[in-house]
């Protein structure tokens, strides 16, 4: 298994990059988890779980190219009536916007060995910037015949720039549920070898 990680395992810069191809989002080993701080002493936390997309990989690598779609209803929180909530009008309107969308725009390189994937997420109707902060995990050949590559990302959106607000504040001025969603995503996508 390590011969065959190794095989499909490429640098670029003395940095460690994914293989060239498309490849389609395993929506099965793919996690999109959010939080967000609640009456100020804990936290909401939460997933999607209907997520699709392809990762296209350049031979030069800052060239490659992301599209994801995201359920909108398939947000779970683990409490259905604050499910029902989000899913409503209220915020996401998943009967008018049945996909949340990112597109990627550029991809730059850190020191670190990190990685910074800008592009634009659509929420409703409102398409902002966003980078999201992330590293390669690596690629290997499964045992399904697939080449299968990994990757952790990081990035944090306002409620407010995507006016999703609603009871930000309680009547007493205190912060129901923060401004800021920190989103953390773990992508494992296949290309058949």
């Amino acid at each position: 298994m390590t011969d065959q990680l190794l095989d499909t395992n490429r640098t670029e810069n003395h940095r460690l990059v994914p293989p060239p191809g498309t490849f389609a989002i395993d929506p099965v080993h793919t996690f999109v988890n959010f939080r967000a701080q609640h009456l100020v002493v804990g936290r909401v936390q939460g997933r999607f779980t209907g997520v699709t997309g392809t990762i296209t990989v350049d031979d030069d690598f800052l060239k490659s190219h992301v599209e994801v779609a995201i359920e909108a209803s398939s947000i779970n929180t683990l409490f259905p009536v604050r499910d029902d909530d989000l899913r409503s009008a209220n915020y996401l309107d998943v009967d008018h916007y049945p996909d949340l969308v990112f597109a990627s725009t550029n991809l730059t390189e850190l020191p670190s060995g990190q990685w910074v994937l800008g592009g634009d997420l659509t929420i409703r109707d409102t398409t902002l910037p966003l980078e999201l902060a992330f590293t390669f995990g690596g690629a290997l050949a499964d045992p399904f015949g697939n080449l299968r590559v990994g990757f952790h990302a990081t990035a944090t959106i306002s409620r407010k720039d995507y006016r999703l607000f609603t009871m930000l504040e309680s009547h007493s001025g205190n912060v129901h549920v923060a401004r800021d969603v920190d989103i953390e995503i773990d992508v494992e996508a296949t290309q058949p070898l």
